[in-house]
Order: structure tokens, then C-alpha cells, then sequence
């Protein structure tokens, strides 16, 4: 957001904004500004032909197909080609990109993670840093829980990898849910890494031996 830039050497010209949050950040600033999302293009291109090919390119606060469309065609005019050369994917951080998921798979994204402090304050209209409303902020509204469900099924019936980051992914009963509906990854917090752990184990052997019993009866 501008407002931390703002803070930032060199950052006195960032301009004003009456909330940031809602405002010019994300991938809407970089096609309004190709130059950076070129050099940061060229930069993982560099990085790939020096070997490490394990990185990976996510588009930020995606709300419209068009604009992942348009920073594959970025990509390719820096000679990095989506899919083939990296894989590239999108981070669901806006009701909008979880209502129509389906639009954003059939442009082509090899994964989608799920930014979940910026998709919870989105889809519910609070202010996560707002102490007069902090107390409504909660990852586990219905609300965000069914745009979450909606996107992994669709995704898994497309092939496509998903993953959640975000203060969700340390939740215990939140992860147990993701992983019964078929999550592959979950980042989480360093203090909630072991009971997230257990958490995923847990459910895993739980889903295995349902899959057993029903093979077997």
C-alpha cells in the first residue's frame, strides 16, 4: 500500500490516498506501471537461468482476468513464458477473484494461494487494524469459509495446486477443514507450526483410512 511506502527511503512522492488498502497496490500498480513488473519479470528469468528453477510467479489482488491475462503477455515480452519457462499462478485475496475462479483457470494458472487476512477484511468490510471493529475480524466467517471451499473444489477439478498463507493457516480447525477439502499446502505462523502439524497428520490418517475401509468393504 502507498501508505507504507510512504515510509520508505525515496518515498515522499508516493501519493496520498484515503485508504490504501482498497487503493493502488497489487498487480492494478504494476500494469499501471509495466516498467516494474518488467524488471521483476527479468529478474526471475535471470534467477531461472542460473538454476533455481523453484521459484515461482503469483499475481497480488487479482479482481479481474483481464489482469492476469495481461501480466502473462508481460512475461512473455521479457521472454519468460508462462507455464513452460515458470509457473505461474494467483493469490485469491478478493471476493471477486474466489466468485469467479473459473475465469481465472481457464486463462491458464498452475496454483492459486489464498491471502486470507487481506480476503477476510474484504469480504466482511472490517478493518483488521480498526480496534473499534477487531472483534468482528474472524478467518472463519461462513462468509470467507465458503469462497475458500468454493475455489479449492473448483480447482481440484481443474488440476490445479492450492495452497492458503495468512493468519488462517495457523488456525487448527480451519487447517482441518482445508485439508478435508483437499488443500496441498498450508504456510502457518512459526509458533503454530507443530500443532498445524499434527493437525494436517491427524486428518490425513483420518482420510486414508476412510479411502482403506471403503476399498475394502
Amino acid at each position: 500500500p502507498t501508505d507504507e511506502f510512504k515510509t520508505l527511503e525515496g518515498g515522499e512522492d508516493e501519493p496520498y490516498e484515503h485508504n490504501p488498502m482498497l487503493g493502488w497496490r497489487g498487480i492494478r500498480r504494476e500494469l499501471d506501471e509495466p516498467e516494474i513488473l518488467k524488471a521483476e519479470f527479468k529478474a526471475i528469468k535471470r534467477l531461472r537461468e542460473k538454476g533455481y528453477t523453484n521459484i515461482g510467479i503469483m499475481i497480488p489482488l487479482v479482481q479481474h482476468p483481464d489482469e492476469l491475462r495481461k501480466a502473462k503477455e508481460i512475461a512473455e515480452e521479457v521472454g519468460l513464458k508462462p507455464h513452460r519457462d515458470v509457473e505461474f499462478g494467483i493469490m485469491v485475496e478478493t471476493p471477486a477473484a474466489a466468485l469467479i475462479i473459473e475465469d481465472f483457470i481457464d486463462i491458464g494458472v498452475d496454483f492459486v494461494s489464498f491471502g486470507t487476512n487481506d480476503l477476510t477484511q474484504y469480504t466482511l468490510a472490517i478493518d483488521r487494524n480498526n480496534e473499534l471493529v477487531a472483534d468482528l475480524y474472524t478467518e472463519g466467517h461462513p462468509a470467507v469459509m465458503k469462497l475458500i471451499e468454493r475455489v479449492i473444489r473448483k480447482c481440484k477439478e481443474a488440476g490445479v495446486k492450492t495452497s492458503i498463507c495468512g493468519q488462517a493457516g495457523s488456525i487448527p480447525w480451519i487447517v482441518e477443514r482445508l485439508v478435508e477439502l483437499g488443500i496441498d499446502s498450508v504456510s502457518a505462523n512459526t509458533d503454530a507450526v507443530e500443532e498445524v502439524r499434527r493437525t494436517v497428520a491427524r486428518i490425513e490418517q483420518k482420510i486414508m483410512l476412510k479411502a482403506a475401509r471403503k476399498l475394502i468393504g
